[in-house]
């Protein structure tokens, strides 16, 4: 019984020393500022798979919730992409509800087919005509809860299931 108890303590402290946090909780703030008061802000997770792809790898996103201009508003399309009519810049639709960002570097494309958005800032113009870089895109992973790391709480849920066991059947006999 010791044996199988040191040898339990031994895999614990392995699984321990091995373990990553989990990052499935993880959001990115988008914030776009510029020129006469612009403000639009929305959140996305930092992995994400988009609800489709367009032509030059763009991303669309619907129904993301924000502000704009400091108002409580949805979103009907979110774009971003690395490439569209030129680089550098964004575009709203106030009818449509929509949204494009447009930055090489906003996102990088993972093995698995998702998605993993990039954090830092960007300089937009403020249409896709050319124009002064003076609207601000800050994309930032605002520190959150601290992550529990899931494989070491499984571990330990069945460590202590065992143990459990163990103690039942060492009074049994």
């Amino acid at each position: 019984m010791q044996k199988s108890l040191t040898v339990a303590g031994i895999l614990l402290v392995f699984a321990f020393l091995f373990v990553q946090p989990s990052r499935a909780d993880s959001f990115d703030t988008f914030q776009l500022t510029g020129p006469g008061g612009l403000n639009i802000t929305f959140t996305l997770p930092s992995t994400l798979t988009p609800s489709s792809v367009g032509r030059g790898g763009n991303l669309y996103f619907t129904n993301v919730t924000g502000t704009f201009d400091g108002r409580a508003y949805t979103f009907a399309t979110v774009q971003l992409g690395p490439t569209g009519y030129n680089t550098n810049y964004f575009a709203t639709g106030s009818q449509t509800q929509s949204l494009a960002l447009i930055a090489p570097g906003l996102f990088t494309w993972n093995a698995d087919g998702t998605v993993t958005l990039n954090t830092g800032a960007f300089m937009l113009a403020a249409n896709y005509t050319g124009g002064p870089l003076n609207n601000a895109l800050t994309v930032v992973d605002p520190p959150g809860p601290v992550s529990t790391p899931e494989p070491a709480s499984l571990i330990m849920l069945g460590v202590g299931g065992l143990a459990l066991g163990a103690l039942r059947r060492r009074k049994a006999a």
